[in-house]
C-alpha cells in the first residue's frame, strides 16, 4: 500500500517524510483502527481510507511540525472508524432465515415488479441501487437529495420491500 501512496506525492523529499511516517506509525494506527472497529475485515477498510485521506492532504499533513503528524492522523483514523460504523449500522440486512420461494434463477421479475410498485420516494431509490447498482453518493446526485439521505431511504424501502414480499408469499 506504501507504494501507491507514494506515488501520488510529487517531490522526493515529500515521499521521504510520508514514508518514515508509514512505517514508524502504520502499526500502531492499525492496533488503533482495531480497537475500535474491533473486526480485522473492517480495520483494513479503514485504515486503507485513513491513509488516502492522509495523502488527499499531504499538503497540510507535510506542513504540520513533525510532532503534531501523529495526532492528526490519529484524528483521521478515529474519524473514519466511527464514519464507517455509522456506515455499516445503517445497512439492514434481511433476515437470513427468510425463504424466496422457487423461481428460474436469476428470475428477479417479481421482485422487480413489487419494486415498482412502491411509492414514489422509495421506489426511484431502490432501483437506481439495487437495479442499476448505483452508490449512494450518485444516487444522491441523481435525485437531488443528501447521501445521508438516500441512505435513509434506503433502508426504510428495503424494510418495507421485505414486509411487501413477506405478503406477497416470500417468506419461509
Amino acid at each position: 500500500m506504501l507504494s501507491m501512496l507514494l506515488a501520488v506525492l510529487e517531490t522526493p523529499t515529500e515521499k521521504a517524510v510520508f514514508a518514515q511516517f508509514y512505517k514508524t506509525n502504520h502499526a500502531n494506527l492499525h492496533r488503533y483502527a482495531f480497537y475500535l472497529v474491533k473486526s480485522p475485515d473492517h480495520v483494513e477498510d479503514v485504515m486503507q481510507t485513513a491513509w488516502l485521506q492522509c495523502v488527499r492532504y499531504a499538503d497540510r499533513f507535510l506542513t504540520l511540525p513533525a510532532e503534531k503528524r501523529l495526532p492528526w492522523m490519529i484524528t483521521i483514523v478515529k474519524n473514519t472508524a466511527f464514519t464507517h460504523l455509522r456506515t455499516i449500522s445503517r445497512t439492514v440486512p434481511l433476515d437470513p432465515d427468510w425463504d424466496v420461494p422457487a423461481q428460474e434463477e436469476g428470475d428477479v421479475s417479481g421482485i422487480v415488479e413489487v419494486i415498482r410498485a412502491m411509492p414514489e420516494q422509495y421506489r426511484t431509490i431502490l432501483e437506481l441501487k439495487f437495479l442499476f447498482e448505483l452508490e449512494d453518493k450518485e444516487i444522491a446526485q441523481r435525485v437531488g437529495l443528501t447521501p445521508s439521505a438516500v441512505s435513509t431511504r434506503i433502508s426504510r424501502g428495503r424494510k418495507l420491500l421485505q414486509e411487501i414480499l413477506r405478503k406477497e408469499g416470500y417468506h419461509e
